[in-house]
Order: C-alpha cells, then sequence, then structure tokens
C-alpha cells in the first residue's frame, strides 16, 4: 500500500517536497497566500488545491495531514506573544478540525519550539480527545549538515489503532531513519563539529530550486527534515502491519 498525504498551511511546499522525496504522493494542498499557491500549482501541478484552512471541510481521505501552523503567536521572537490562543497561532484549532474531519492514520505538525512553552500541552490534548498519540523532536538545519541552526518541533502523531496493533514496534522517530538518509550524502554528519557555523540564524532553509528561494523564503520547513519526518513514518507503518500480519497468521 502507497502511503498518500495532504497538507495545510503549505508555504511554498517543504512538506511536499519531503514526502515526494520519501515516495508519498500529495493529493492536496491548502495555502492562503497566492504566491504561495502559484508556486505549488507549477511544481506540484497534480495535487488539488485549496485556498483557506477555515472554510475548508472533509478534503479528500490521505493516509498523512501535515502542517506548520502559524507560529506568530507563539515565538519569543515576537514583542507580544499571546499563545496557542492568538488569532494566528489558534488557527491550530483549525487543524484540529481538519484532522478530526480525515482521521488520517498520521499527523505531522511543525512550530517553533517556544510552542512547549505556550500552548503545546493543548496541541497534545486535543490530538488525544481526537484518538491520537503522539511523539515529537527538537531539529535543526544542522543535524542534516545544513548551515540552518534555528531549532523547530517536530511532532508526528498516529491514530491510536496503530499504536495499540504496533505496541512492539518501538517509537516512530528513528535514528536509523536519519543515518540511511545521509549515509552518502552528508558525510561525517555526526561529528557536529565538522559542520560550520551559520552567518545567520536563518541563512538557509535547504529550499532547493524547485521553490522560489528569495520572495518565498522563510514559507516551508526543510525538505530534508520533512524527508526524514516521512520516511520515520513508512518505518513505522511498515513495522505495524507487518506484526499485525503475522499475529493474524498466529
Amino acid at each position: 500500500m502507497r502511503l498518500t498525504h495532504g497538507s495545510v498551511f503549505s508555504g511554498v511546499g517543504g512538506f511536499e517536497l519531503g514526502a515526494q522525496r520519501a515516495g508519498i504522493e500529495t493529493l492536496w494542498n491548502c495555502e492562503l497566500q497566492e504566491f504561495n499557491r502559484r508556486i505549488l500549482k507549477q511544481h506540484f501541478p497534480k495535487s488539488k488545491q485549496y485556498e483557506d484552512i477555515t472554510t475548508l471541510s472533509h478534503p479528500e481521505p490521505v493516509d498523512i495531514i501535515s502542517g506548520g501552523f502559524p507560529c506568530q503567536d507563539i515565538t519569543s521572537a515576537w514583542k507580544e506573544s499571546t499563545g496557542i490562543v492568538g488569532s494566528r497561532s489558534g488557527l491550530w484549532g483549525e487543524f484540529a478540525r481538519i484532522i478530526h474531519e480525515g482521521r488520517p492514520l498520521y499527523v505531522v505538525g511543525e512550530n517553533s519550539t517556544d510552542l512547549t512553552k505556550r500552548g503545546f500541552e493543548k496541541v497534545l490534548y486535543d490530538l488525544s480527545e481526537i484518538g491520537y498519540d503522539a511523539e515529537w523532536q527538537c531539529l535543526s538545519g544542522t543535524t542534516f549538515g545544513v548551515q540552518q541552526r534555528r531549532e523547530r518541533i517536530y511532532f508526528i502523531a498516529y491514530a491510536r489503532h496503530l499504536a495499540l496493533q504496533g505496541q512492539h514496534t518501538g517509537p516512530v522517530f528513528r535514528q536509523q531513519e536519519l543515518q540511511e538518509q545521509l549515509a552518502g550524502v552528508y558525510p561525517g554528519w555526526l561529528r557536529r563539529s565538522d559542520i560550520p557555523q551559520p552567518r545567520t540564524i536563518r541563512s538557509a532553509d535547504d529550499v532547493p530550486h524547485l521553490v522560489d528561494r528569495i520572495k518565498a523564503c522563510g514559507n516551508a520547513v526543510m525538505p530534508l527534515i520533512a524527508e526524514y519526518l516521512f520516511r520515520c513514518i513508512l518505518s513505522h507503518y511498515n513495522r505495524t502491519t507487518a506484526l499485525c500480519r503475522n499475529l493474524s497468521l498466529n
């Protein structure tokens, strides 16, 4: 079975590109900004496009839904941080609604690490109420050999029935997936001191020529990290289904 993907708060397609690299097809995306939608349409022409998450309802079923919901009310970089109840970051509520309506097998989310102090408990509570368990990691570009030290929090939630069926398969985040992805691409990646320090905190997003690097800078998660997340999901799904298959045969 090939897993499928849909994204909200899509930006210029960092999650889409990561999914593509992992062999996962994106069936639809949802992005408010017109310029970003043009970039998405140019590079992912087969994906259905939605504009406003507040009016989006019951999109086509997919196995994975991803989204980097707005961080402006969460990050300490802004003088007034109202947290996840703010008018922008509060759009997490719409993300949760789409998850509830679509019931994907997996959910991938991204935000500022300040989310741990300004609303992550609500994210986890909402996911639990819908029927998902979640795991999370804080990652930056330097982990992947890229001159970008801006750390972000990433979570992967999975439907509770998957967690119960695959209770002996281990965590969804897997060091093996990270090693396999980087092997031969960034030699010596484990030697963190070998990675040059970025010239600025946001000097690069590792967004290649497939998206616009100038006008849309900052409107995508790093594709390398997105690919790692999707490969973790594929590994978890394969381990879980294999375990269920073995249990049914015994």
